[in-house]
């Protein structure tokens, strides 16, 4: 799901050239494409994102910003809660990723033991366990359209905006990791990443002995190397994403 991109008044008060790179460099990250297609596309996306929250932590810090938001922005409270919910979904995003990890850590070990056909119907289960948990993510369902509020103070526009984003790039990260094989086929618009490949290694090997992706372990450590990737990046987001809820809260309590 994409995020339109806007213009933005920069109606702040007047500050250094780098709070208006911070906002240039804010607006240019307020997208989000398809589902990332490799675990580069996805690092990507997640880098992307802690460049987003870098900014927004830069402005936050200056103090003609944090006068500015005491004085003209009444409903920052409720945005500064609504991180709550972009926590709880790096959070998920990242018990998820771990999971994966752990799975395909499993899987490479029996393949490489000889025990590719336990190993394999273990990862096949254990990936429609993580597609349940995915199917149970509340925070997926608030996940929408750019809300705009109107007139009023551009600073939570922003965080409105950066929220939504964060949330829109959390959805298509966790549909990278949890994608399923199955639901590619017949589509043209679907790309294969690392883990549909490696389920329809998998499945083949389980319907008709067609072990030869599976014996070759390069498909599955690249896999494992993809998501060890994605993991970094997310651990390292959802850092970023602490602090920017804590100088919300540390500009709403003076």
């Amino acid at each position: 799901m994409a995020l339109q991109q806007h213009t933005r008044s920069h109606s702040f008060p007047s500050g250094s050239s780098s709070q208006q790179d911070a906002m240039i460099q804010v607006d240019e990250s307020l997208l989000c494409g398809s589902t990332p297609s490799s675990s580069s596309s996805a690092k990507n996306r997640v880098n992307s994102l802690q460049k987003l929250h870098e900014s927004i932590n830069g402005l936050l810090l200056l103090p003609h910003i944090q006068r500015a938001i005491a004085r003209e922005c009444p409903r920052l409270d409720e945005i500064t809660e609504g991180y709550v919910v972009a926590l709880d979904a790096c959070a998920a995003a990242g018990d998820v990723v771990s999971a994966a990890k752990r799975d395909a850590q499993e899987l490479l070990s029996g393949v490489r033991r000889r025990h590719a056909e336990a190993a394999a119907s273990s990862y096949l289960a254990s990936r429609r366990e993580l597609r349940k948990v995915a199917r149970t993510q509340k925070w997926l369902k608030k996940i929408g359209k750019r809300q705009s509020l109107g007139k009023g103070c551009e600073i939570e526009q922003l965080m409105m905006d950066a929220k939504s984003a964060t949330l829109a790039t959390l959805s298509c990260v966790f549909s990278y990791v949890v994608s399923s094989e199955r639901k590619l086929v017949g589509s043209k618009r679907a790309e294969q990443t690392e883990f549909t490949k490696v389920d329809a290694a998998l499945i083949a090997f389980m319907n008709n002995g067609d072990g030869d992706m599976i014996r070759d372990d390069h498909l599955l450590r690249v896999m494992e190397s993809s998501i060890r990737v994605v993991e970094e990046g997310l651990e390292c987001l959802f850092r970023q994403l602490i602090k920017t809820r804590v100088l919300l809260l540390n500009v709403l309590s003076h």
